[in-house]
């Protein structure tokens, strides 16, 4: 309900500020639900570069530093990393219900997602052949969840559920902390400790092992800016004592205040947070398994399988063999290389060297990323070979989301699966465009390809890939 929906802000905003969080009069938590963005922050007057939006203080942070359980029953914590170990505390806290001092938090949190995790079998088939399938998990998470968290749980039963006569099912403790799960996914911050040995990059994001290492939380008010790669105005910035949020440009009044994921594909947007936009479209990428690589090596003959496996092993050692490697967004301003990641540069270079070039060249090959045009046929044998993998066209794709977007402009209201459905197609074309393009800028370096043909005045039919726009 909309009065229901509204009361919960007010009292969230209220909750905040009887915590000691300070918040700029300049914006205003709002419903954006007409824009599918549930809540957001937006400017009510306009606002400087650098100008405090909020501060919350770290003792506010939903955390297991903060929670009681880290008192109560502080052994849970000991076999668990950050990421069950915050799944664990918001399960007891929302298990708590009004004697949690995070209740008005929690009404405000959403109890349904849309990210992969809670996909149907059929809603995921929509992704046909992208990689984003095999990371989502959710096996290894039931798993998890029934063998480590749910017996912690019961074993400090009087705890988690006190005074209570009636306790959840299993079967309910794995539903919520999939929900837990899901909510830390789309909404924590990696809580960086007041001397933290961690270096941000030049961009200011940390790499994932360190990411994995760092204690997550949940910054109210923080968590409800939504994202944008293009239209990201603000920050959240680590001090002693609390967490700011400031402008990164001037915001004018009725903007929206964004914060951003970073350089995210649009395939983990949509398995992270649940949505896809154009605007991550630059960041798009498409993954090349190692055993691709390999099953194509192998069948142009020019290698036993036994050297193959000789010279992953060796690669690997090194740090060139990965599951997976990924071919970026072309444009007319790079090479074909550039967008290429180096280790399969240097792994199908490897693995075409004739014995006795490899026995020679071996100790330097890591040092180089150079494409040969030996090495561009074979790669376009393989990007040829990943495009098959898919069950439609990149024509299908463009025509079904064509027809599903003139549908909701004509204002057809989607669905929850139909929703679904054009986010995987979205997916989907946008890998297939890449390996498209991928296609024509190899064919365009290959030697052994024919060329493409000349107009009478010279020009090629074919100048490159086109340069991707961000929309």
């Amino acid at each position: 309900m909309a009065d229901d929906f509204h009361s919960k802000s007010e009292a969230f905003m209220a909750w905040l500020n009887s915590y000691s969080a300070t918040t700029s009069n300049k914006i205003a938590l709002r419903d954006l639900r007409r824009k599918d963005a549930g809540r957001g922050v937006v400017a009510t007057s306009d606002i400087e570069e650098d100008e405090l939006l909020f501060s919350i203080p770290r003792t506010s942070v939903l955390s297991v530093e903060n929670s009681q359980l880290s008192k109560k029953a502080p052994s849970l914590f000991i076999e668990l990393d950050p990421w069950l170990s915050l799944i664990v505390v918001m399960i007891y806290e929302y298990l708590q219900g009004p004697n949690s001092i995070w209740k008005p938090y929690f009404d405000i949190l959403p109890t349904e997602f849309d990210t992969l995790m809670f996909w149907t079998e059929e809603e995921l088939a929509e992704l046909h052949a992208s990689a984003v399938r095999e990371k989502i998990g959710k096996k290894d998470a039931d798993k998890t969840f029934e063998e480590i968290l749910v017996p912690l749980i019961r074993q400090n039963a009087d705890t988690f559920f006190p005074g209570a006569n009636v306790h959840p099912t299993d079967l309910d403790l794995v539903t919520l902390a999939h929900r837990m799960g899901s909510t830390i996914m789309a909404y924590a911050f990696d809580i960086e400790p007041v001397e933290s040995g961690k270096e941000a990059d030049e961009d200011g994001y940390v790499s994932e092992d360190e990411e994995e290492a760092l204690p997550k939380g949940m910054v109210p008010l923080a968590d409800m800016l939504n994202a944008d790669a293009d239209w990201n105005n603000a920050r959240l910035f680590y001090e002693d004592e609390v967490l700011t949020m400031k402008a990164l440009k001037p915001i004018m009044t009725g903007e929206e205040i964004f914060n951003d994921y970073g350089p995210l594909p649009r395939s983990d947007l949509l398995r992270r947070y649940g949505y896809v936009t154009d605007n991550y479209t630059p960041y798009d990428v498409v993954e090349i398994s190692l055993e691709l690589v390999c099953d194509i090596i192998k069948n142009e003959g020019k290698i036993d399988e036994s050297s193959i496996e000789n010279r992953i092993e060796y690669l690997d050692e090194r740090g060139v063999v990965t599951s997976g490697y990924d071919i970026s967004v072309p444009s007319i301003h790079t090479s074909v290389a550039s967008v290429l990641s180096p280790e399969l540069i240097i792994l199908v270079e490897s693995l075409l060297l004739p014995e006795a070039e490899w026995a020679r060249c071996k100790k330097n090959i890591i040092s180089t990323e150079t494409l040969s045009p030996n090495g561009a046929e074979t790669l376009l044998k393989i990007v040829k070979a990943r495009a098959a993998q898919y069950s439609t066209t990149l024509a299908e794709d463009f025509s079904e989301i064509s027809n599903l977007r003139n549908q909701i402009g004509e204002s057809h209201r989607l669905s929850g699966s139909e929703k679904r459905r054009i986010m995987a197609k979205e997916v989907r074309h946008g890998e297939k465009h890449i390996l498209d393009e991928a296609m024509k800028a190899l064919t365009v370096f290959s030697p052994f390809t024919k060329r493409p043909e000349k107009r009478n005045d010279g020009a090629a039919l074919y100048t490159g890939p086109n340069k991707k726009t961000r929309v």
